[in-house]
């Protein structure tokens, strides 16, 4: 097995080259190796830079001297991912947010404060921050588990990072079981039955719309999750391992499921239950696309929301709607159920989450509960007028 030292740079003909020292174990003898980065023009920071977006092979630089686009550039080349969307999320976050600020710096000397200092001048949201901080710190770990980086504490800067929280002030729009009829009310099909779906299974939109026909069960009243439909791609499996779990399926919404079939030209098995159209049934709908084209303005056709002059959506009760879609519908029902009484494990294991604690996250009282709540409550400590004398 041989051992690599740290390489340097050479400019000759015009070229930056990369070369460095290959050590057999065996013999002790010495090798050199080169490879041609780019123009001779090319700095050396910007040369350690262009070697990490290369992707030179991880064994070419010292382990305390690997730049941070190095080690992100090892990362995204061994990790096992099994989402691709959770590896094009973190390429977009390392390619367009880290590796400009950090890739050129040595990853062992960047400093937790640095890395604080600079996540607390970025203008997002305190869970975006959070999130760019965890990616960050998820790299750093990889590349001491690969040997990449010393397996010490202080090789990893983004563990001593504190006051970085993912606390949100964001509360999910839920409506009423009269308030959802209203928008159904104000959709045709495809998007009825897409919303009715969601409505009343509590599915997320990405998996009902990787759903195909042979994922409908109607002798069993169950709906198989297979795959789900995220940043344009089809990818197998769910989000967690709780979600892999089977969705009940009430004959009333299999009839309506069946009313759809035989609506669409894409009703064979394998098609995609909710395909789409322009792409002549080859990919499922786009969910981004629904929610602005059909379910907001039969949201605000039904006078659920409202958009004001300044162009801000607006909550019945007049308050700002910062995100509003398919996912309110999942917040909804699990809210409409706790009201009922449902046993909370019950709604646990419809919405599939894996902690009880996230399905209570999921419910929301409404205004009118609170208020019924506390005048249960004033029934005892206010006299009523009669008592009083």
């Amino acid at each position: 097995m041989a051992k690599y030292s740290r390489g340097w740079f050479r400019r000759k003909k015009e070229k930056l080259v990369y070369c460095w020292n290959v050590i057999d174990a065996a013999t002790g003898d010495h090798k050199e190796r080169s490879k041609v980065i780019g123009a001779a023009m090319l700095s050396d920071a910007d040369g350690w830079k262009r070697l990490g977006e290369l992707g030179i092979d991880k064994r070419n630089v010292d382990p305390e001297n690997a730049t941070f686009a190095q080690i992100a550039a090892y990362y995204f080349r061994h990790k096992e991912w099994r989402k691709n969307s959770t590896k094009s999320l973190h390429e977009q976050i390392v390619n367009q947010i880290l590796a400009p600020r950090w890739g050129s710096r040595i990853a062992a000397e960047i400093k937790p404060r640095e890395i604080k200092d600079w996540l607390k001048t970025l203008d997002v949201q305190e869970p975006t921050r959070y999130k760019y901080k965890t990616v960050m710190g998820t790299v750093y770990s990889f590349a001491q588990s690969e040997d990449q980086l010393p397996i010490t504490g202080g090789s990893n800067p983004v563990s001593f990072v504190k006051g970085i929280t993912a606390s949100s002030d964001y509360e999910a729009m839920v409506l009423s079981p009269d308030e959802t009829l209203r928008v159904l009310g104000n959709l045709e099909q495809p998007e009825y039955t897409l919303l009715l779906l969601v409505a009343c299974t509590g599915l997320r939109i990405s998996e009902a719309l990787g759903l195909r026909w042979q994922d409908l069960i109607h002798d069993r009243n169950e709906i198989r999750l297979r795959q789900t439909y995220v940043y344009g791609n089809v990818q197998a499996g769910t989000k967690t391992k709780a979600s892999r779990a089977t969705v009940p399926m009430h004959p009333v919404l299999g009839t309506c499921l069946k009313g759809w079939k035989s609506e669409t030209p894409y009703a064979a098995a394998t098609d995609y239950i909710f395909a789409s159209f322009k792409l002549r049934g080859r990919k499922p709908r786009t969910g981004s696309m629904i929610v602005e084209k059909y379910l907001r303005p039969a949201a605000i056709a039904a006078e659920v929301i409202a958009v004001n002059d300044d162009g801000k959506t607006l909550n019945k009760d007049g308050t700002e709607v910062t995100r509003f879609g398919f996912h309110s519908f999942r917040h909804s029902l699990a809210s409409t159920l706790m009201e009922r009484g449902e046993d909370p494990a019950l709604i646990q294991g419809l919405l599939r989450h894996a902690k009880l604690d996230m399905t209570l996250y999921y419910s929301h009282a409404q205004k009118a509960q609170k208020v019924a709540v506390q005048g249960t409550l004033l029934e005892q400590l206010v006299p009523k007028p009669e008592a009083i004398q």
